[in-house]
């Protein structure tokens, strides 16, 4: 059971003064960039920010974040005891989001909510370089299976797959959550108008279902030179006015500037064509992973 459920955790949110709020999103975004930085330039070494060890290294005394990269000579069973022990979700989904993201960033996450199983509080599908992990979350995982054997305690499942292959099943692990993590889920049960978390650095597809972000997107986006890879899929309809037509002329003229500018077709046409009704679409590009599924959680 979650400890903070019957906590009034309104009540201790409005306490905090705005004055203070502000303070410490400034210092935490402070010093995300600070990690995030670190965490870059280490990876770039072949270093883990974390443990300091190579990063396709592992030391089976000292577990680290780093082993689901698939370090050399890593195997299931040395997972075991690892995640016997709670493991912080948060922390964990942060450290994948920032390893994807250093490679193609939002491209290789798909956290679509709209993608999420019904039946399913949080689903994620993470990939770098030839790992792909991903998140399950059920309700009742996230309570903990009252009266079973196994998962009595809130946890979580993950999948790592690497080559196409199979390393960790869902099923493999009941992964507990940490403190932190039960927190937070209870600050966004009880209070979504005042507390949220969006990953620093660790940004998805998810995006687009960010209505502000999705106008930002629609405005600054432009045509990316391999559309295999690009996060976004774009198609632009136009509507003419009654009675009017749009000159083949005035579209081939749209195309060549967009050749020659990268800004996309649809967005020349609606600074040059006044009378007429523009709607944009902006959608998952081909790159984005498929979310994978737990079994039964459809």
């Amino acid at each position: 059971m979650n400890p903070y459920k019957n906590k009034d955790l309104r009540a201790f949110l409005e306490s905090i003064s705005q004055e203070e709020i502000d303070k410490q999103t400034r210092l935490q975004e402070e010093t995300n960039v600070k990690m995030f930085q670190e965490f870059k330039e280490a990876l770039d070494k072949n270093i883990c920010f974390l443990c300091n060890d190579k990063i396709d290294e592992f030391d089976e005394s000292n577990p680290c974040l780093h082993w689901f990269t698939y370090p050399k000579e890593i195997r299931k069973k040395h997972f075991e005891n690892y995640l016997k022990t709670p493991l912080s979700f948060y922390r964990l989904d942060s450290y994948f989001r920032w390893l994807a993201n250093t490679e193609n960033p939002i491209v290789n996450i798909n956290d679509l909510r709209d993608e999420t199983s019904k039946n399913s509080y949080i689903e994620t599908t993470i990939k770098y370089k030839n790992i792909e992990w991903s998140f399950s979350i059920g309700h009742t995982d996230k309570e903990g299976h009252k009266g079973s054997k196994i998962g009595d305690v809130p946890h979580y499942h993950i999948q790592m797959i690497v080559d196409d292959k199979p390393f960790i099943r869902f099923n493999d692990f009941h992964i507990q959550f940490t403190d932190e993590d039960l927190l937070f889920f209870e600050l966004l049960e009880q209070t979504p108008d005042l507390f949220s978390i969006k990953p620093s650095f660790g940004m998805g597809i998810s995006v687009i279902e960010d209505e502000e972000m999705l106008e930002y997107i629609a405005e600054h986006t432009t045509v990316a030179d391999n559309e295999e890879t690009a996060p976004f899929s774009r198609q632009t309809l136009i509507e003419a006015t009654e009675r009017k037509t749009i000159s083949g002329d005035l579209i081939a003229d749209a195309i060549e500037e967009s050749n020659k500018t990268k800004e996309p077709v649809g967005r020349i046409l609606q600074r040059l064509i006044s009378d007429a009704k523009f709607t944009t679409i902006i959608s998952p590009g081909k790159g984005i992973p498929e979310m994978k599924k737990r079994s039964g959680k459809k």
